[in-house]
């Protein structure tokens, strides 16, 4: 392998230029954040994490896995419990008491993080593959905008940890491969319990790690790496509520089984060194635990066929989207897309584990990205370390420094020409829900009806309790879709029941010509049974069917009593319009209404 000797003191120094680069760059959008004076978060899933960040500073170590505010009679939470339990921890150590002490508090932890995994993968990859793969792979992971967009300042969702998880998974796997299997099988364990215990999709990475592992050493450091894990697994699953999920989305049995069974296909091929049987053994564990095969075919879905996610541009292909779109996420994966190639050609050619283990995760996370853009927070980061490590490799100094350049320089321009037009963490589609919040706030207690992306603004900020949420199908997809069926409803009476059963006081609709394809996209019915829509996407022709919809009728009622047909005849409707907003969408067509309204059932509590 070859690679330029420095010092340490050349190393720290270089970590120590990427921490405060990384840190200027996500701190950028601190005056947006802290306009008006107090902290503005995105109003989705960051505003859960500060719910259940807080409870857990104000109950500590309890964490908010049952939350009674959510779905009929409340759902568990599906993410797992390290990130916001450490957060409240930091947050108690600094003092944090009330709910916005805490948030004053918990802000500074992305960038903070962020800027610190930049500056200590730049010197470990300093220490390995010399100073120019330490500047071009530092100063990629400081400002690839896709990286620093997930760690600024106020940007408090988990997802900014995975890739410096991933990364810590490399390095422990480097440990290993260099010789000290149980030093580095253990730090395996840990980084990957940690992973699993921030984000359970990090299961993509310890399959990778698995691989590795499996059939680049004796087997001893894998098993040592999943025993832990699955120890660790099996005591939290065991400890929860019987009544606690066993699916895909929640970390318990299925999870459990998986690592279980690379655990024991890793002691057999240590002990018999036979891989074909040491995969049966693996497979037979795996199937073992009844929940296992279900939970797998149904968390297969995560990569396609869920009817939710499909709605989600985070999990949208790369190829969906305008020129401007396919530009920016190719400005994203860089030139690692083309560096990975090579490095695992000079892996292949000098039979190098270590460069094998950078390149096979790059190279297994790039289609993943393409497929959906939910791994690009992996994907990215990971191309730039191939990248880089790639371009200390080139011997032809001219080639090299070219090379190099380019893993630094595309996306730091891309960064300052992102820069150029910041987005706000609360964007102006999104401002009514905050208003709506703040009226429903302001108004007798009861559970809410409405489209599952306004659930957590109004349930942090409302303080009301919402029947599907940003979770989405996660906690309960018979609920989830039950309440979009209700929104679909055209018999007002099935409307009503729907709410006198779930305790449902308040509808909360958006212009249907707008998201009533989506609802019908998620209950797997063809958008065009109510919008008929040309290739571009514009209405052409508005069905009889939507138009009898409740949600359409109240839409464009304008407020006025809406009479239904009942067996005596005419009678009032059993909802009563009582906000709407004054923000007005799709001003320049005949279906322009309020961004939002809000209906009162009469029945509701």
């Amino acid at each position: 392998m070859a690679s330029e000797k420095i010092s340490a003191t050349r190393g720290s120094v270089i970590g120590a230029a990427i921490f405060a680069v990384a840190m200027v760059m996500r701190l950028t959008n601190a005056p947006m954040v802290f306009a008006g004076g107090i902290p503005r978060l995105s109003p989705l899933d960051e505003l859960y994490h500060w719910k259940r960040i807080t409870f857990s500073a104000m109950h500590f170590p309890a964490t908010l896995e049952f939350d009674a505010d959510r779905g009929e009679r409340g759902l568990f939470c599906p993410w797992p419990p390290l990130y916001d339990v450490a957060c409240a921890a930091v947050s108690r150590i600094f003092g944090g008491q009330t709910a916005a002490e805490i948030l004053w508090r918990i802000i500074w932890i992305p960038p903070l993080i962020g800027a610190a995994s930049a500056a200590v993968a730049a010197w470990l990859i300093a220490k390995q593959f010399g100073a120019r793969a330490a500047i071009a792979g530092g100063i990629a992971l400081a400002t690839s905008p896709f990286i620093v967009t997930q760690s600024s300042i106020g940007d408090i969702d988990h997802h900014y940890l995975e890739w410096p998880l991933t990364f810590a998974m490399i390095a422990a796997i480097c440990v290993v491969l260099r010789g000290r299997a149980i030093a580095g099988g253990i730090l395996l364990g840990v980084v990957m319990t940690m992973a699993m215990f921030v984000q359970s999709a990090l299961l993509v990475a310890c399959g990778i790690a698995f691989i590795i592992l499996f059939f680049l050493t004796d087997g001893l450091a894998a098993f040592l790496a999943f025993t832990i894990v699955t120890m660790i697994i099996t005591i939290y699953r065991a400890t929860r509520p019987p009544n606690f999920p066993d699916s895909p989305w929640f970390l318990g049995w299925p999870y459990v089984a998986l690592f279980a069974g690379a655990a024991a296909a890793s002691a057999y091929f240590f002990f018999r060194k036979r891989r074909a049987f040491a995969i049966l053994c693996g497979i037979g564990v795996v199937l073992a635990f009844p929940s296992a095969p279900a939970s797998i075919l149904g968390g297969s879905r995560f990569f396609g066929g869920e009817r939710w996610l499909e709605t989600i541009a985070e999990f949208q292909p790369l190829w969906k989207g305008t020129p401007d779109d396919w530009l920016s996420h190719a400005a994203g994966l860089s030139i690692g897309v083309i560096l990975v190639w090579d490095l695992a050609r000079r892996a292949w050619k000098t039979r190098d584990a270590i460069l094998s283990s950078i390149a096979l995760f790059a190279i297994i996370y790039l289609p993943l990205a393409i497929s959906s853009r939910r791994f690009e927070s992996t994907a990215i980061p990971l191309l730039a370390l191939a990248g880089a490590v790639d371009a200390a490799m080139i011997l032809r100094r001219n080639a090299a420094m070219i090379a190099a350049a380019a893993v630094a320089l595309i996306p730091a321009i891309q960064l300052a020409l992102w820069m150029m037009h910041p987005m706000p963490p609360i964007v102006p589609s999104e401002v009514p829900w905050i208003r709506a919040a703040g009226f429903l706030q302001r108004q007798p207690p009861g559970r809410i009806l409405a489209m599952w992306s306004l659930g957590h603004a109004l349930d942090v900020l409302a303080e009301r309790r919402v029947i599907v949420d940003n979770f989405g199908t996660m906690p309960d997809p018979i609920l989830f879709d039950r309440a979009h069926d209700a929104l679909l409803a055209v018999d007002e009476e099935s409307l009503a029941r729907y709410c006198r059963g779930a305790g449902v006081r308040y509808v909360v609709i958006e212009n249907p010509m707008r998201n009533i394809t989506e609802v019908a996209q998620i209950l797997g019915i063809d958008p065009q049974v109510f919008i008929v829509r040309d290739r571009d996407g514009r209405p052409i022709r508005i069905t009889r069917l939507a138009q009898a919809t409740w949600w359409w009728r109240a839409y464009f009622s304008r407020g006025a009593p809406l009479p239904q047909q009942g067996m005596f005849g005419r009678a009032f409707s059993r909802f009563r319009l009582v906000y709407a907003d004054p923000q007005v969408v799709l001003d320049r067509t005949p279906y322009r209404g309020p961004a939002l309204m809000v209906w009162e059932y009469a029945g509701g509590r």
